[in-house]
């Protein structure tokens, strides 16, 4: 081999190493082409490797990543983390069967109360925002740690807390632990499995539901022997499971990447992320007109307290179940192909939420609805995959969690007033235009996306 060619292969494997190859769209690719992502992979304490392996691709390629644990060990990080993510979403949901209490015996007004109930949501949202990018760069085991230890410390303080300042302090504690472990475990599950992604952001998503749904029944079984018991207990049992979390997250292979804020924008403009925002929109406006106005719509319509509370349970339950699978489904699939079918069978579903007329016709509707949010959910997390890659899966993951919650919180203000005004039948039909509208200029963003799916984007060769 003569020295140019020796020089010009060098000089091609020095480029590989250094990981200086430009993304498609800088190489003259049109924006709204599928990327193949590519990021340097980080081991325990951060460490850089040398190699970079493609996001997506073949066996082979996924084969030749760097590993530094077994699969027992990836299998561990993920099952862990499903404990921990469920204890923090139980920790938040403690709360909502004390909200009398906190007014009867702390003597804290109603709007004391809301700021309570309400901060922990504000703090997550913030917090996210805030430290996703260090989450991209490969600082996952520190965050990891203060996650854990703020939640904790968030969930025993609101047990011995006694005024409206500590108690929202301590929820708001809470609230930065469940956003700031939730990027971080997605973070590295996600870079540990590339492939396996979208079933196991599925099972973080189970995860906080149950933790969520069961939160104020831990609240009322412990809650018998004192209002403090439920909150330490809680707090008490993140910590071992915790502890163990952050150390396996800390020795998880991840993408990292020098993200910054500014990758925000760029995300924005790719058509996935719009399409993901717009189903945020529906899925997660739904909810909050939902969890505003329930309690009243079904009294209203003659259900028990008892039996409000038991059907919630049994709505609730294929999102205990589906997102697993619904997760995999759209990697294999692609995320368009599964948010779009099941967001154009919620709109005629919310349009029956305004013709309810007891507590069976409200569990058939749930169930449907819940299932097609299982679809939905599941194909916005893998399209933000899909357009973001392993390298901005904490800053993709924190953008969907802040546009959701930021929407929930609107609907939430809003619904009460317009469910006095106009009626359950006006609420829920005028929401359901706004989503048909949703979903026409997601389906028309999505016609500009070039690959059907993560999976099937081929790698190009480096």
């Amino acid at each position: 081999m003569h020295d140019t060619e020796v020089a010009q292969l060098a000089a091609v494997v020095d480029e590989h190493r250094s990981g200086q190859r430009r993304p498609d769209h800088a190489q003259g690719q049109p924006a709204d082409h599928e990327e193949v992502h590519t990021a340097a992979y980080t081991g325990p304490r951060g460490d850089q490797d040398l190699g970079r392996c493609p996001v997506s691709g073949s066996r082979d390629e996924m084969a030749a990543a760097p590993a530094s644990g077994t699969r027992s060990v990836v299998r561990m990080l993920a099952r862990v983390s499903y404990v921990v993510y469920y204890l923090l979403a139980a920790a938040i949901g403690l709360v909502f069967v004390f909200l009398s209490e906190l007014q009867d015996d702390f003597g804290l007004s109603g709007t004391e109360v809301g700021v309570v109930a309400s901060t922990g949501f504000l703090a997550a949202l913030v917090s996210q925002l805030l430290l996703s990018p260090l989450v991209d760069r490969g600082h996952i085991e520190a965050i990891a740690w203060f996650a854990v230890a703020i939640g904790a410390a968030g969930s025993i303080g609101f047990g011995l807390s006694d005024d409206v300042v500590t108690f929202a302090l301590s929820r708001g504690a809470v609230g930065i632990g469940l956003g700031l472990y939730g990027i971080v475990a997605r973070k590295a599950i996600i870079g540990a499995d590339v492939t396996g992604g979208g079933a196991k952001v599925g099972a973080l998503l189970s995860s906080v539901v149950a933790g969520f749904i069961s939160g104020p029944a831990i609240g009322a079984a412990l809650g018998s022997i004192s209002f403090a018991t439920p909150f330490v207990v809680v707090g008490m049992a993140l910590v071992v499971p915790g502890a163990i979390g952050a150390r396996l997250i800390g020795q998880a292979e991840i993408a990292a990447a020098p993200v910054g804020y500014g990758d925000l924008g760029a995300l924005l403009r790719r058509p996935r992320v719009q399409a993901a925002l717009l189903t945020q929109f529906v899925v997660f406006g739904f909810i909050g007109i939902f969890d505003s106005t329930v309690d009243r719509y079904l009294t209203d319509v003659g259900v028990s307290d008892t039996g409000i509370a038991l059907a919630l349970v049994v709505v609730g339950a294929p999102m205990l179940f589906l997102p697993p699978r619904t997760g995999a489904l759209a990697e294999r699939s692609g995320g368009a192909r599964v948010v779009v079918p099941a967001i154009a069978l919620t709109v005629p579903v919310i349009v029956v939420y305004g013709f309810l007329n007891g507590v069976y016709m409200f569990i058939a509707i749930g169930l449907v609805h819940t299932t097609c949010e299982a679809f939905s959910n599941m194909g916005a997390q893998v399209l933000v995959l899909e357009a973001a890659g392993a390298e901005r899966a904490a800053v993709g993951s924190a953008l969907l969690d802040a546009v959701g919650m930021a929407i929930a919180a609107v609907t939430a203000f809003v619904g009460p007033p317009l469910y006095l005004g106009i009626g359950e039948a006006a609420l829920f039909g005028g929401f359901a235009v706004i989503s048909a509208v949703c979903l026409a200029v997601m389906v028309w963003r999505l016609r500009a996306v070039k690959a059907p799916s993560l999976l099937h984007a081929i790698a190009e060769p480096v």
